[in-house]
C-alpha cells in the first residue's frame, strides 16, 4: 500500500507540475498577445494623424496633459469599444497607480469637449479603460526635428508642429525585460518629402 501511495503521489506531482508549467505559458503567450496588440495600435493611429492633430505632454501648469499624462487632440480617438467612446473630442493617456502593491498602469480615457470650458480644464472624462497594467516604469519621448533632440515634454503652443517621432520604454514587475519601441508620427511630414518615414534618429 506504501508503494502504491508512493506511485499515485508521483503521478499526482508529475502532472500538476505539467498543469502549472502549461498554465504559465499560457499566461505568457497572452501577454505576449497583448503587448503584440498594443504596439500594432499604437503605430496604426500615429501613422494616419490627420493635418491639425495636436499633442500635449509633460504640462505642469494644466491638468490634461500635465506630467505623466499626454494629451491628443484632433485626432480621431485610437483604442475605441464602442459607439459612444468613438464620439470623444480628445484622448488622453494617463499613467496611474496600478491593483497590485508598487504597480503602475497605463489608463486611456476618452473626453468630450465642455461647452463652457473653465481655466481648470476644457474636457469632461467620459470613459477609460486600462490598456497595461502591472508596469514598474512606463516614460515617453517625443523627437524634435528641427532641433534634432528627444524631449520628455510636449508644448504645442511652443512646438506646434507635432514631434516626427514618438518613443515608449516600458517594464513590467514580473518580467526583467525593458521594451522600447519608436513611432513615425505622419503628420509631421513636410510637403515635399516622399511617402516613407526617416529612419529613426539614435538616442
Amino acid at each position: 500500500m506504501g508503494l502504491i501511495g508512493l506511485l499515485i503521489g508521483g503521478v499526482y506531482s508529475i502532472a500538476n507540475g505539467a498543469l502549472q508549467l502549461g498554465l504559465s505559458m499560457n499566461q505568457a503567450r497572452l501577454s505576449e498577445t497583448r503587448l503584440t496588440h498594443f504596439t500594432t495600435a499604437w503605430r496604426s493611429y500615429l501613422e494616419t494623424l490627420p493635418p491639425g492633430a495636436r499633442l500635449s505632454c509633460g504640462l505642469e501648469k494644466v491638468r490634461r496633459g500635465a506630467a505623466g499624462r499626454l494629451l491628443i487632440e484632433g485626432a480621431p480617438p485610437p483604442f475605441v469599444w464602442s459607439s459612444r467612446v468613438r464620439l470623444a473630442d480628445a484622448v488622453e493617456f494617463a499613467i496611474t497607480r496600478g491593483e497590485e502593491a508598487g504597480s503602475l498602469q497605463l489608463m486611456v480615457r476618452h473626453l468630450k469637449r465642455l461647452e463652457k470650458p473653465n481655466a481648470l480644464d476644457a474636457y469632461a472624462q467620459i470613459a477609460e479603460l486600462p490598456l497595461l497594467r502591472g508596469l514598474k516604469d512606463f516614460r515617453w519621448e517625443f523627437y524634435d526635428a528641427e532641433k534634432q533632440r528627444w524631449f520628455s515634454n510636449w508644448n504645442p503652443d511652443k512646438q506646434p508642429a507635432p514631434p516626427l517621432f514618438m518613443r515608449l520604454h516600458f517594464q513590467f514587475l514580473k518580467d526583467p525585460r525593458e521594451h522600447h519601441f519608436t513611432y513615425w508620427i505622419a503628420n509631421d511630414l513636410a510637403p515635399s518629402t516622399a511617402g516613407q518615414p526617416a529612419a529613426p534618429p539614435s538616442a
